[in-house]
């Protein structure tokens, strides 16, 4: 089987453990869920400064060792990976400390900081001491999604359009994995422009924003925000001018639309929901992350998604919040 890698993890709120708590999800959710899941990868220790959470995880997985201090942690335990599950603003503070010992790869969980400059510290702080630098921009890790992304880029579905995204739960939340996605498909962003929701965010301090973006290759892409008090939303609308794809439920549905004659007027074509191009393969999003980490580390190969992938989200959702607070000023991105 070869190495076996010994992994911790800090945080062990949602993402950290418990999304894997919920009976509905079919899949594994949650960082410690992934590594207790794969033969490659020991889950040794894990760390959260609230009590219950951390001895409810220790339990769940099994883990031998836990701390309330993760400083405590970093000096006793022998590790190779660990995840940063914890708010955006501790993640430099916590990376800064990661570096005096040595661990070859980091999984962070996105945004990948609370400002630019942060990013830019954590990404040469990991560039300085050898560690690799995932972010856990999950939809990257989804073959549906890599599928659809080759689709795109081989012309498969022609000029595109329009594209629209649906999202709630704000710009630095949600809009994080929303801009990674989209640079995952069409590439560099040109510019951006946005404007206050009226549909609130959940979140204080993160709004919900609507706007536009318009990316190297012409693609424009509207951006509608909801309230998520009503209802869940994370939709991509993609119509080119082949046919048109709809990526729902988060990801865990996809419909695909062919251009054909129209039923119903003569001499003119419609879009007709049609068999499925692409494989259906699970939607292990974060197990696939882990072995894209285990990958990297033995191929000496490029994470999918970088720690220069995860500041190019952040400054897309940082330069939407700043064009807000300007009344809908346009923020030229490529200079």
């Amino acid at each position: 089987m070869g190495k076996k890698y010994k992994v911790a993890v800090i945080g062990c709120g949602k993402i950290g453990s418990e999304f894997d708590n919920d009976p509905k999800r079919k899949v594994i959710s949650s960082h410690a869920g992934a590594y207790s899941y794969l033969k490659k990868t020991k889950l040794v220790a894990v760390c959260d400064l609230n009590k219950t959470k951390l001895e409810r995880c220790a339990r769940k997985w099994r883990v031998p060792s836990f701390y309330r201090n993760y400083q405590e942690m970093l000096k006793k335990e022998k590790i190779d990976i660990l995840s940063i599950c914890t708010q955006a603003s501790t993640h430099l503070g916590i990376i800064r400390n990661v570096a005096n010992y040595k661990i070859k790869a980091i999984f962070c969980e996105k945004p990948i900081a609370n400002s630019l400059k942060s990013a830019d510290e954590i990404i040469d702080i990991c560039k300085r001491e050898k560690i690799l630098l995932v972010i856990n921009h999950q939809r990257r890790f989804n073959y549906l999604h890599q599928q659809i992304r080759k689709y795109i880029i081989d012309g498969k579905l022609g000029d595109i359009q329009q594209v629209t995204f649906y999202y709630g739960n704000g710009i630095f939340n949600s809009g994080s994995h929303l801009f990674d996605l989209l640079r995952f498909f069409f590439g560099k962003a040109r510019w951006i422009l946005g404007i206050f929701s009226k549909n609130k965010s959940p979140f204080s301090g993160d709004p919900n924003i609507d706007g536009f973006i318009e990316f190297e290759n012409g693609v424009r892409v509207a951006i509608q925000a909801l309230d998520a008090k009503d209802y869940m939303i994370f939709e991509i609308d993609i119509l080119g001018e082949k046919g048109r794809i709809k990526i729902t439920h988060t990801g865990f549905n996809t419909e695909f639309y062919k251009v054909k004659p129209s039923r119903f007027f003569s001499k003119s074509k419609e879009l007709y929901l049609s068999k499925f191009p692409f494989k259906r393969i699970p939607n292990q999003f974060i197990v696939n992350g882990v072995k894209d980490i285990i990958g990297c580390l033995e191929e000496k190969s490029k994470p999918i998604s970088s720690g220069k992938d995860g500041r190019a989200a952040l400054e897309l959702c940082t330069a939407f919040y700043f064009s807000a607070i300007n009344n809908g000023r346009k923020i030229n991105l490529l200079f």
